[in-house]
């Protein structure tokens, strides 16, 4: 029998050979209880994701939209390492939203800019 990590490995292969930004959570103290092991974000087009409301993929027609936001303390947004501006461009890559923020203006901003609000 296929141990779960080897289908895991497995599963993130496919979902990166399909140009999705896709990472394995591991359970710790400080981890939320219930989060998925892998999470992603999966390149489409407006019209296959119609497509999927139409046939009843998403409750009540309602598509989440992957967002990463990395925070920085006041006037250190010049201090992002390698690795955080490539997983920047990798969730982008993949059709998310990434923002590297020192303001939680800029959070309220795309809230509602994703709303509909703005």
């Amino acid at each position: 029998m296929e141990l779960e990590n080897a289908l895991q490995r497995r599963c993130q292969r496919i979902m990166k050979d399909h140009n999705a930004f896709v990472f394995k959570t591991h359970g710790s103290i400080y981890t939320r209880v219930g989060i998925p092991d892998l999470i992603a974000c999966v390149p489409s087009n407006i019209e296959t994701i119609t497509q999927m409301i139409k046939n009843g993929w998403f409750k009540d027609n309602k598509v989440g939209i992957f967002v990463g936001i990395e925070v920085k303390r006041k006037d250190r947004l010049s201090e992002l390492s390698k690795a955080q501006e490539i997983v920047g461009g990798e969730i982008k890559d993949a059709g998310g939203i990434w923002y590297a923020i020192d303001d939680s203006d800029l959070v309220e901003a795309i809230m509602k800019t994703l709303k509909g609000e703005m």
